[in-house]
């Protein structure tokens, strides 16, 4: 058996076959999410909404807003309700909110005030998952939209919180105002 740096060609091969196979897989998903994302974006257009594709990353607009379109170093404020997508939006795949009305129509508790309040960040330095950053740049003030992007935008492999490893996820946005 030949050994490179320690490690058995065979070891070497058996960890390259499984990272590949893992890299289809996740592939698989994705595309698989994406396909139901096409067909979400299709069902809110003929409801009547409007998106743009961000390169993978699709904003869905329910209200134009007015004003100046947020830059990538702008600042903005906006309420949000993010879901993990695997097809709709619904109350049983809704993860967080800060929106109280949102809250209360999913059975939450809102009786706490504090964490029904408006969401103020500077957009550079968000650490937001690179699909929400992504589809907040060009919204504008009073507008309401839903970002939705597959796992390729979203946590990754990782689990976060209610978050299962590669999800796709759907954030519905109240966007307040925005400051370049």
């Amino acid at each position: 058996m030949r050994r490179v740096a320690g490690i058995s060609f065979c070891a070497l091969a058996a960890l390259s076959l499984f990272l590949s196979c893992s890299k289809a897989s996740r592939e698989a998903t994705f595309a698989t999410q994406e396909t139901r994302i096409a067909s979400y974006i299709d069902s809110e257009v003929k409801a009547g909404a409007t998106f743009t594709d961000l390169g993978g990353v699709y904003r869905i607009i329910y209200e134009e807003g007015s004003g100046e379109a947020l830059q990538e170093t702008g600042v903005v404020t906006f309420y949000y309700a993010a879901y993990v997508f695997s097809g709709s939006k619904s109350v049983s795949n809704l993860i967080a909110t800060n929106r109280k009305e949102t809250a209360g129509s999913a059975g939450w508790d809102t009786a706490d005030e504090s964490r029904y309040q408006s969401l103020t960040v500077s957009l550079e330095e968000a650490e937001f998952v690179d699909g929400l950053k992504r589809g907040l740049v060009g919204v504008k003030a009073n507008q309401h939209a839903s970002v939705v992007f597959s796992g390729r935008y979203g946590f990754g492999g990782k689990i976060y919180g209610k978050v299962p490893a590669n999800a796709a996820l759907l954030y519905e946005i109240w966007v307040v105002a925005v400051t370049n």
